[in-house]
């Protein structure tokens, strides 16, 4: 069965409305657009290569803003994500040879840059480009075009050729609109056109057709050494000074055959005669075409400007272009001719070969003429009315309009304030690619690339759903009743495509087709029956709307209270860490008490919570809660300090363990208890990804249901207000995403999926303060829970990093969150570990260096003994002792071991436990470590010091290093230690006054004082 899931008004247009969804493509980009870039940076040529990646051109639209290349290229994977492995490398070879040129012939030149307009793709992916270079004379002087070359780049972006083309037949140095298309033959050979003359006199124009040869020279077998003249060509095409020529593209029909389409503008009758001309595959003029040659077709008094050319499969020739007033630069009407395959107009197309249409009363603008291998004709552009708008039209083969596309064959979309679109294409599922720019007058940020799916129907039909609990069994939402956000809302047609969509906003509308449709709602929990349990829709036309409340009335006596902990910062040695625990009666029975307990980790220091604890024990804080209704929620913040190293160091891990228990049975105690271990850090990034299981859950845990809680935490670190923020998670193909459910945020939200696990949560109008106004509130977050899928193994490990897009800024990605199947642990938990000498200075015994191993567990089921090793390098241990386990689950032990005769040869010397389980299965301890020198710590003299340093630290024959950082946790000085050295200098030369921290680490231990540079 096909599940595409998908959620209704999706994307943000920032002029209040939104794009409807079936319009853009969902997994494209960001919800069918890419590229983020300032509002004067447009897409100006687009290819697609047969990976089906994306070749953009991007071109500035004002050159006073200090581009100095002026235009970019990049590549889109097929999601619309950018491909790193394009490298457009213009600034090694293109740029080089374009400003030495140029600052080499111009000594006033100010700037020099380049602009693409035209481009072309080989059969083996290379690509072409008519480059056209630019220059300023003085400080922002006047904008010059000055010359114009043909290059060839790799599939990756390599520039390889460059080939200047004569300027004596381009009419003045500022044209480059003149310039049509490239065309790539099927011999490999290149073909353009453009504007020039061949008498000198810029006042009498003609038209060039070029040839190139692969090896960038003039293909000598065409037309006269590479080149057609057109007005030489067609004799009774005659110009004089009042007729500008115009020349708009080039094709080549399943001949070999090329066509141009061209105009003659009389600037004093306002006549505009659009041509279409056929030359033989070398070049010469083809007099059995239409007219001696050519098809022509006249409008008067009206100037119709020809925009763009193609030929249908029966090689009709068809032009789209607009109707410009009279002296005015208004535009009304668009216009589609079509003349048939013996050059003349095409009775069979529109009204006697001639379609007009009106898409704006303002202004429509077109840029490109596409057919489709169906034989539908599409082109694309923009209108201008209130606001910029996207315009797609398509039409059938006989010129009426296409009814399954968008509204009676046109779409008109609005993404954001302002759009347009300047080049395009069409895949071959039948996608549409718009190249242009969209913006916000506000932000002055807009994608550049837009994908649109290849019906874009926006003449749905509207079924708004919506939930809640039902307290009274009446049907009827009453005023203190509230919406049900525990579910999923699921929409089939046909049972083939379904709509699954997760809220937590009152009701959620959804654009369906016509057809008929069946709607359910599907708690989380089967705690209620639920009216009406399906509701069906069916619409056999457009513009319907429906809707449906599901009531949920509870069963009596279903108890079930939840609890999770959420950590809301990363764990950082030294710093704050703080914890949300939320919690919430999901059952239909009120709690009239319960209890909320944390066990916190020995390594943070309680500060405070809100609201205050009932009481604090050691590490365990209890909260008392009472009368908690059915869907009741509440939360607690809490406040912790992180200790700092030797005590806490980078690399350890931080448990802690929140459970909820109430005066009754739990229908589902899994959800009672929520651990969090995380991984202590140093620098850090406050757009982070984390799981709760400290990067391990075990194949018990898999097989026993336990879910994967992550959290996405996010900050506007910019310099103004986030509107609306999007994540995209993928989630690993391991995770089981039908097990999906969000458990909180920080702010509403609305979450899709597609491809099966792909997800997109939307936060729309959440005007997320920057941190510099507000750091407090410039922070969000996302938590759901997923369950591993059960055929994972041991070994397996599941990644996942998110993208969170500030507006239409280039995404902030997160670390990448891992996961690791890890063998069954032993029923036990290891609360501490310690190793220290024996005796003090004035033991009896003293220089014998007896050590004490001392240990805490709790949670002991079937564990049989511990046997305590040994080391003196930190990798080979051997065993010295065993100690049996005292078997009294649900309380604390307290273990101790006396080792008399410690390797006393040795600088250093490790320890760990290795925790054995009845069954033979066994876990190991952390490592300790004890050194002959201060109880296993550093010594650094002088301290305070000014240049040098001594550091006296423990002796082993791995590699390790001594790290000076700041407070932040920077590294500042990184010194190697010899091998089996216990003592190293350190260069502090040139740092400034202050605190700082020295640290020795061989990989497994870490020993950290601090030092003062005076």
């Amino acid at each position: 069965m096909k599940r595409s899931l998908l959620t209704a008004f999706w994307i943000l247009l920032f002029a209040g409305a939104f794009a409807q969804p079936g319009i853009l493509d969902q997994t494209f980009g960001l919800g069918g657009t890419a590229i983020s870039t300032p509002w004067n940076i447009r897409g100006s040529a687009i290819l697609q290569q047969n990976n089906g990646k994306t070749i953009l051109a991007l071109l500035c639209d004002n050159m006073n803003n200090n581009w100095l290349e002026g235009t970019d290229v990049r590549r889109l994977n097929i999601d619309g994500s950018l491909d790193t492995s394009f490298h457009f490398d213009s600034s090694k070879n293109l740029f080089n040879y374009i400003a030495t040129y140029e600052f080499s012939t111009n000594p006033n030149v100010n700037r020099v840059g380049y602009l693409i307009y035209q481009m072309a793709l080989q059969t083996d992916q290379k690509f072409w480009a008519i480059v056209h270079s630019y220059i300023e004379n003085g400080q922002n002087g006047p904008f010059e075009i000055r010359k114009h070359y043909l290059c060839r780049f790799s599939a990756n972006g390599k520039c390889e050729l460059i080939t200047p083309l004569p300027n004596s037949s381009f009419i003045g140095t500022s044209s480059i609109f003149g310039l049509t298309n490239i065309i790539v033959r099927p011999d490999g050979n290149i073909l353009f056109g453009k504007v020039g003359n061949s008498l000198g006199n810029s006042l009498l124009k003609d038209l060039w057709l070029y040839q190139y040869k692969p090896n960038g020279t003039l293909d000598p077998s065409f037309g006269i050494y590479g080149k057609v003249v057109v007005n030489n060509a067609v004799s009774d095409w005659n110009l004089n000074y009042n007729v500008n020529p115009l020349f708009y593209g080039i094709s080549l029909d399943k001949h070999n055959r090329i066509f141009i389409g061209s105009a003659k503008y009389d600037t004093l009758n306002f006549i505009e005669t659009i041509t279409f001309m056929r030359f033989s595959p070398n070049g010469n003029f083809d007099t059995s075409y239409g007219l001696h040659g050519y098809a022509q077709a006249n409008f008067a008094p009206a100037h119709f400007v020809f925009d763009a050319m193609a030929l249908t499969q029966e090689n009709n020739g068809l032009i789209v272009g607009h109707f410009r007033e009279t002296n005015s630069w208004n535009i009304k009407v668009v216009g589609l001719v079509c003349f048939d395959s013996s050059g003349v107009l095409n009775n069979n197309f529109g009204n006697g070969g001639k379609v007009f249409a009106t898409f704006d009363s303002v202004d429509n603008r077109v840029n490109a003429l596409h057919i489709q291998k169906d034989g539908k004709i599409v082109f694309t552009g923009f209108v201008v009315g209130n606001r910029q708008r996207l315009l797609i039209a398509k039409y059938n083969s006989n010129g009426t309009p296409d009814s399954f596309f968008g509204k009676n064959g046109v779409l008109r979309a609005q993404i954001t304030y302002a759009d347009a679109s300047f080049a395009s294409l069409i895949q071959p599922d039948g996608k549409i690619l718009l190249a242009g720019k969209g913006g916000y007058y506000n932000i002055n940020l807009g994608p550049t690339i837009y994908r649109f799916d290849s019906v874009a129907r926006i003449y749905y039909n509207n079924l708004t759903a919506s939930t809640f609990f039902d307290s009274n069994a009446n049907g009827i939402k009453d005023t203190n009743e509230s919406f049900f956000p525990l579910g999923d809302l699921v929409t089939t047609k046909a049972g083939i495509d379904t709509i699954h969509s997760i809220f937590n906003v009152d009701k959620i509308t959804l654009d369906i087709d016509t057809g008929n449709y069946v709607s359910r709602f599907i708690p989380y929990l089967p705690y209620y029956n639920i009216t009406p349990t399906t509701h069906s829709t069916s619409n056999s036309t457009y513009f319907n709307t429906d809707s449906v409340t599901f009531a949920l009335i509870p069963i009596p006596g279903q108890r079930d209270v939840s609890v999770q902990l959420i950590p809301l910062s990363p764990t950082r040695a030294g710093f704050q860490n703080n914890f949300q625990i939320t919690y919430e009666n999901q059952g239909t029975d009120t709690i009239t008490n319960g209890t909320i307990q944390l066990i916190k980790s020995n390594k943070l220091n309680f500060d405070s919570a809100t609201p205050n604890p009932t009481s604090v024990m050691g590490d365990t804080l209890r909260w008392n809660i009472s009368n908690l209704k059915p869907l009741e929620a509440g939360s607690i913040i809490m406040n912790f300090t992180v200790k700092t190293p030797p005590l806490v160091n980078i690399g350890d891990t931080i448990q802690s363990i929140v459970t909820i228990t109430s005066n009754k049975p739990d229908l589902t105690p899994a959800d009672n208890t929520s651990t969090v271990k995380q991984i202590v850090r140093g620098s850090f990034d406050p757009n982070d990804k984390t799981e709760n299981h400290g990067g391990r859950i075990t194949t018990v845990q898999v097989a026993n249901g336990e879910y994967l809680q992550y959290t996405i935490r996010f900050q506007n670190t910019g310099n103004d207000t986030a509107f609306n923020v999007y994540i995209r998670d993928t989630l690993d193909n391991k995770l089981d995403w039908s097990t999906m459910q969000i458990l909180t945020a920080s702010h509403s939200y609305q979450m899709t999926m597609n491809d099966g696990n792909k997800c997109l949560f939307t936060l729309r109008n959440i005007n997320l303060v920057d941190s510099t106004t507000n750091e407090p509130g410039s922070h969000g977050y996302i938590v759901y829970k997923v369950k591993p899928k059960p055929t994972v193994v041991i070994g397996d490990t599941i990644k996942n990093t998110a993208a969170i897009y500030f507006d239409y800024n280039l995404p902030v990605l997160t670390n990448t969150e891992t996961t690791t199947i890890v063998n069954e642990v032993l029923p036990l938990r290891l609360l501490s570990f310690t190793a220290r000498k024996k005796y003090s200075s004035l033991s009896p015994g003293e220089g014998r260096g007896e050590v004490l191993l001392n240990w805490t567990t709790t949670n002991e089921i079937n564990v049989d003994h511990f046997e305590i090793e040994r080391s003196n390098n930190g990798r080979e241990f051997s065993k010295i002792g065993i100690v049996s386990s005292q078997l009294s689950a649900g309380s604390i032990h307290k273990y101790s071991y006396t080792d008399n005769s410690p390797f006393t040869a040795h600088h250093s010397l490790f320890y760990r436990l290795k925790m054995i389980d009845k069954d033979g299965k066994f876990e190991y301890s952390p490592i300790r470590m004890i050194s002959n020198n201060a109880d296993g710590q550093i010594i650094i003299y002088p301290n305070p010091a000014r240049d040098m340093v001594t550091v006296t630290h423990p002796s082993t024959n791995s590699i390790a290093q001594l790290l000076l950082t700041d407070l932040t946790g920077r590294i500042l000085r990184r010194t190697t230690v010899a091998t089996s050295a216990v003592q190293t200098n350190m260069n502090i030369k040139g740092l400034p006054a202050g605190k700082y921290n020295l640290s020795w680490s061989n990989g497994l231990i870490n020993h950290t004082q601090a030092l003062v540079i005076d």
